[in-house]
């Protein structure tokens, strides 16, 4: 019994000895991780070089409870050295949108950050200087992003040494204006390229560039004005067959020059975009051996025929958008094809936007994993199919410009409390909703132009609060707008109330604050004095009222 007991105040000891020895190693640890002194200054250096109009970085400084710059916005060290390792300011899209971004030079104050490997500076105005040469000497760099707002330069020479880059954004930056992307080819790790909307016109090694990239997982060339391939180069090249997302759209480049090459590597593309280029005929059958896409979008093409039937067999399709082409067809005999095999339990996105496409709408109680179902400005008629109503994931439901009649009850809209996009507008439907109706949903953009829904003002958008585009004009409203309407929403930029019978007083519009926002009132019944308006509206219609004054 005494041998246990020494034993236990042995290990009891000897615990204590450990612990006590380790209580300053955590100590200095602790230290460790704490902002570095010459990094932080460095930071300070890079703020003090751009133009904070609102705030963006009021977490960094050098007084007292600001010092560690590891706790600042957009900075993060690392948890064993505390040298900074990632530097994202990239503007969020809220910012963006009401012009909340930083100005000003980038500062090679950066320099001193030697263990930095992500820099995102995108969406941010830098138009008063170049992309900086020291950028290709920060060596333990992997993730580049300056897209949208990044000044016209060449690439810097340093460039080519960065082998172990991964990851290098600079859409809309005018980075390569004109001339080779060479220098591209020695990013032998490079998984993510995005050169988007930056004229590629005199680049034609593009194609020989990209082949040479072993290891991309993503290739984005939106809107580049691409040169078209040349059919004879394509074979020259092994272009790697790892590429899972690609976005060739808005280059209007033939079909010549882009189906050799695509369907070259097909089996593993996952997310495919060649919107708004010059594709003729009908689809192609070697669609059907991209056995892995998510995403297949033709959008703004010259295709015709329908939708081929090896669709509906595509398992992993989520996402189908084929508008503005020249489709035609029954819908039914489209939807057909799409719901004949498995496509009809993953499809949750199908845009047949602006085709020439016919007949009532189908049964499409079906496909429940819907999110998305864009029909508008076809050719269709008939009432709408009571299976819509069944699309409980329903996100966005667009029928807009089309022949459909009859009228639609709020018990259509009963199981869907996704909804966020509703567009109807243009067609020959009644809407017959009770005064007291509070809907499930919570609406984003709402088009019911030319519907009977008057003539009383719809009550039920008072349950509508996070509203940004709303348009009910030509529905028949004899009424006034009530008070409430007014605080609505302060997100709303664009409203259509015109081509009604609405009476009474407007009250003070200067209220809405949205940038660039759109209001057309005309055509009613408002009178009295026109009250202060909005500074910030760039489309402003009061015409054929009764204003005084």
């Amino acid at each position: 019994m005494s041998c246990k007991l020494f034993l236990l105040l042995e290990y009891l000891a000897l615990s204590s000895v450990i612990l006590f020895q380790l209580e300053p190693r955590l100590g200095a640890s602790n230290n460790i991780t704490r902002c570095i002194d010459e990094e932080r200054e460095a930071l300070l250096t890079f703020k003090q070089s751009l133009v904070d109009e609102y705030g963006v970085l009021s977490s960094w400084g050098s007084e007292d409870g600001k010092r560690d710059c590891c706790k600042w916005r957009g900075v993060r060290c690392s948890n064993t050295t505390g040298h900074v390792k990632v530097l994202n300011l990239q503007t969020s899209d809220h910012e963006f949108a009401r012009r909340k971004f930083l100005k000003g030079k980038i500062s090679p104050a950066l320099l001193k950050l030697r263990g930095l490997r992500h820099l995102d500076l995108s969406k941010n105005d830098f138009g008063g200087s170049p992309v900086p040469e020291f950028i290709g000497s920060l060596s333990k760099l992997r993730y580049l992003n300056l897209s949208c707002g990044t000044p016209s330069s060449k690439i810097p020479h340093p460039f080519r040494d960065l082998s172990g880059f991964e990851y290098f954004n600079v859409e809309n930056s005018n980075l390569f204006s004109v001339g080779s992307l060479e220098r591209l080819s020695h990013l032998s790790s490079l998984r993510h390229l995005d050169l988007s909307c930056i004229n590629l016109t005199k680049s034609s090694d593009w194609f020989q560039v990209v082949s040479q990239l072993h290891s991309l997982k993503t290739l984005v060339l939106r809107s580049c004005y691409l040169p078209p391939i040349n059919p004879s180069f394509i074979w020259l090249f092994n272009l790697s067959t790892s590429i899972e997302t690609l976005d060739l759209s808005d280059n209007h480049l033939p079909s010549s020059s882009v189906y050799p090459w695509l369907f070259n590597l097909s089996r593993n593309i996952l997310h495919l975009d060649l919107g708004f280029n010059h594709l003729q005929g009908s689809i192609p059958e070697a669609f059907q051996h991209m056995v892995s896409l998510r995403l297949l979008s033709l959008a703004s093409n010259e295709l015709e025929g329908g939708i081929p039937k090896f669709f509906g067999n595509m398992c992993s399709l989520n996402q189908l958008y084929l508008p503005r082409n020249k489709l035609s067809g029954q819908l039914s005999e489209l939807i057909q094809n799409l719901s004949s095999g498995c496509t009809v339990n993953s499809l949750e996105g199908l845009c047949l936007y602006a085709n020439d496409i016919t007949g009532p709408i189908p049964d499409l109680g079906r496909f429940l994993s819907l999110k998305v179902l864009k029909l508008g400005e076809n050719h269709l008629n008939g009432t709408i199919n009571k299976s819509l109503s069944h699309l409980f994931k329903l996100e966005t439901l667009s029928l807009d410009g089309n022949s459909f009649t009859g009228v639609i009850s709020e018990t259509f809209f009963s199981n869907m409390s996704n909804l966020q996009m509703l567009f109807l507008a243009d067609n020959s439907l009644t809407l017959k909703l009770s005064h007291d109706w509070v809907p499930a949903f919570q609406l984003k953009w709402l088009s019911l132009a030319s519907c009977k829904m008057g003539p009383h003002f719809p009550n039920w958008l008072q349950t509508q609060n996070q509203l940004i585009s709303l348009d009910i004009s030509n529905i028949g409203i004899s009424d006034t707008i009530p008070d409430w309407f007014w605080d609505l929403s302060i997100e709303l930029f664009f409203l259509n109330l015109s081509n009604n019978h609405i009476s009474g007083k407007l009250p003070d519009l200067s209220v809405l604050k949205s940038d660039d926002i759109v209001i057309d009132i005309s055509s009613n019944n408002f009178d009295g004095p026109i009250p202060p308006l909005p500074s910030n509206s760039t489309f402003l219609n009061l015409s054929k009222n009764k204003f005084s004054g």
